[in-house]
C-alpha cells in the first residue's frame, strides 16, 4: 500500500515523553542518528511467504519490550576491518544503497550479515571452494555468543574459518531514520535474505527474546493497530512482504531505499507518526542520498549490539580491504 502521507499511532512510552515535553514547553535537542543494520529472513512455505521475527520480553529495561521486531545491530569496526569479500565490493554495495560512502555501505551489509549469524545462525558466506556455506559447524554457537559480547570480531571469524562474506545475498529493503523526538535515534537499513540451502535457523538471544517463523498476515493480525506491539518500521516491512507471494518475487523487487524520515505531530490532540509524501519505498528507481544522517566520515565507529555479481575485479577488492583496515 502507498506510504505517502500515512499516519501511524505512537507507542504509550513515546506518548508519555511527548506529553511531558509539551507540558514543560521545552523540547530536547535531537541527537545524531546512530547507523544500524537489521536482517529480515524470509522463506517459502506451504501457505505463502514467511518471515523470521522476534518478540522482546515484556520487562522494563529491555529495548522495545514486548514488540515484534527484527534482529538489529549497531555498526562495529570489526565488521569491515580486513573483511574477506566475494561477489560484491564496497562500490557495488554503495550503488545498491544509493549512497556515496562506499565504506559505510559495505559496513551496513556486513553488519546485517553479522547479526544474521549471531542471532539466527544463518551464515551468508562462501567457503574456499566458492560454494555458499551449506551447514554451520557444531562449535559455532559458542562463537556466536562471543560475537554478541564483542569478544571476537565478525571479520576475524570469517578469516579464521577461510570464509568470505557474500553481500549480494542481502537485499536492501527499507531505510528508516526514527523521529527527532525520540531519546535514542537510529538510522537503520533493513535487509532481506533467504536461508541458504542446507542451513537452518538456530535462534540465539542475549536477553531471552523469542523468535520464530510467521506469515506477515499473522503478525499483522496479532499486532492489530497497537503501536506497543509493533514499531512503525517493522509494520511497514511486514505489510510490504504480505503482498509478496514468494522469496523469488521478493528478491526480484526493485526497491527505493531513499531514507524515510517520519515526523511526530499532534492530530486532534493525539500524537501521530507521519510519513511525508515523496518518501515511498515502493517506487521504482533510485535516489542518491548525498546527506547521510550521521555524516560521511569512514572512521565513524558505533560498536555495540542493540536488540536484538561479478562486475568487481580483484584489484579493487584488495585496495578496499587495505583502506578499510
Amino acid at each position: 500500500m502507498p506510504l505517502s502521507g500515512r499516519t501511524l499511532p505512537v507507542s504509550s512510552e513515546l506518548r508519555w515523553l511527548l506529553d511531558q515535553w509539551q507540558s514543560d514547553g521545552r523540547w530536547p535537542v535531537p541527537e545524531a542518528p546512530r547507523p544500524t543494520s537489521a536482517i529480515v529472513l524470509i522463506r517459502d512455505a506451504v501457505d505463502g511467504l514467511e518471515v523470521f521475527i522476534t518478540r522482546q520480553l515484556d520487562a522494563r529495561g529491555v529495548e522495545d519490550r514486548n514488540r515484534w521486531a527484527f534482529p538489529t545491530t549497531s555498526l562495529r569496526p570489526g565488521d569491515v576491518r580486513k573483511l574477506p569479500l566475494a561477489g560484491w565490493n564496497s562500490a557495488r554495495c554503495a550503488r545498491a544503497l544509493s549512497i556515496e560512502n562506499r565504506s559505510r555501505a559495505l559496513h551496513h551489509f556486513s553488519a546485517a550479515a553479522r547479526i544474521a549469524f549471531a542471532a539466527t545462525g544463518v551464515l551468508l558466506a562462501e567457503d574456499v571452494d566458492r560454494e555458499i556455506v551449506a551447514a554451520p559447524q557444531t562449535d559455532w554457537r559458542g562463537t556466536r555468543s562471543r560475537l554478541f559480547t564483542n569478544e571476537v570480531s565478525w571479520s576475524q571469524i570469517l578469516r579464521d574459518r577461510d570464509l568470505r562474506l557474500r553481500p549480494d545475498l542481502c537485499k536492501p529493503w527499507l531505510r528508516w531514520i526514527n523521529t527527532p523526538t525520540q531519546l535514542h535515534r537510529f538510522d537503520t537499513t533493513f535487509f532481506i535474505a533467504t536461508v541458504p540451502f542446507g542451513q537452518e535457523v538456530d535462534f540465539l538471544s542475549p536477553n531471552e527474546t523469542s523468535g520464530g517463523w510467521k506469515r506477515p498476515g499473522q503478525i499483522l493480525a496479532e499486532a492489530g493497530g497497537d503501536p506497543n506491539s509493533i514499531g512503525a518500521s517493522a509494520r511497514l516491512i511486514v505489510e510490504s512482504l504480505a503482498e509478496v507471494a514468494t522469496v523469488g518475487a521478493a528478491m526480484a523487487q526493485v526497491r527505493n531505499v531513499h531514507p524515510l524520515r517520519p515526523e511526530v505531530i499532534s492530530v486532534d490532540g493525539e500524537w501521530k507518526v507521519v510519513i511525508q509524501a515523496g518518501k515511498d519505498p515502493h517506487g521504482k528507481g533510485s535516489l542518491r542520498d548525498r546527506a547521510i544522517a550521521v555524516g560521511e566520515n569512514d572512521n565513524d565507529q558505533n560498536p555495540g549490539f542493540l536488540t536484538f555479481s561479478g562486475d568487481d575485479d580483484e584489484d579493487d577488492r584488495t585496495d578496499e580491504e587495505s583502506e578499510d583496515s
